[in-house]
């Protein structure tokens, strides 16, 4: 929650701070320790991060998309959500931190890396910038009022 009590995310929250935030009311939620009153406060918080970490992801796959084009070199699909992308990115990292890769496998692993990571942020610039195009426009009221609606 805001300080005044506000269950709708501000605006200019990022994909990773609303992700951070909602990882946080996770957790504060499946402890069974905390009041039922926060626990419907934290809820209604974290659907509405939810539908925003959603509308950001969905953003960011439409603007993503290129009409009339396969898939992306390797095989790889242009609309493919930011959360796998992370991940394989998460794995290339882990892949070369092993001692006992060959110099080659580094390499390879290296420009994956490269390539996933500037993937990552391509894709989480274009959905800030659509939420600011979303806040900015007349639309803006309508997504908000969807937030306060009762879980």
């Amino acid at each position: 929650m805001s300080e005044a009590g506000d269950p709708v995310p501000p605006p200019e929250a990022t994909f990773e701070s609303l992700e951070a935030e909602l990882e946080q009311a996770t957790r504060r939620l499946e402890d069974a320790s905390v009041p039922l009153e926060e626990r419907l406060q934290l809820h209604a918080r974290a659907a509405a991060m939810h539908r925003r970490l959603e509308a950001l992801v969905e953003a960011a796959r439409k603007a993503t998309a290129e009409p009339g084009k396969d898939a992306a070199p390797g095989g790889k699909d242009p609309a493919e959500p930011y959360e796998k992308v992370r991940d394989r990115l998460a794995a290339v990292v882990n892949a070369l931190e092993a001692d006992d890769l060959p110099l080659a496998r580094v390499i390879e692993l290296h420009r994956e890396a490269q390539r996933l990571a500037a993937r990552c942020e391509a894709i989480l610039d274009d959905a800030q910038e659509a939420v600011e195009r979303a806040a900015g426009g007349p639309g803006c009221s309508e997504s908000d009022s969807d937030a306060d609606a009762p879980v």
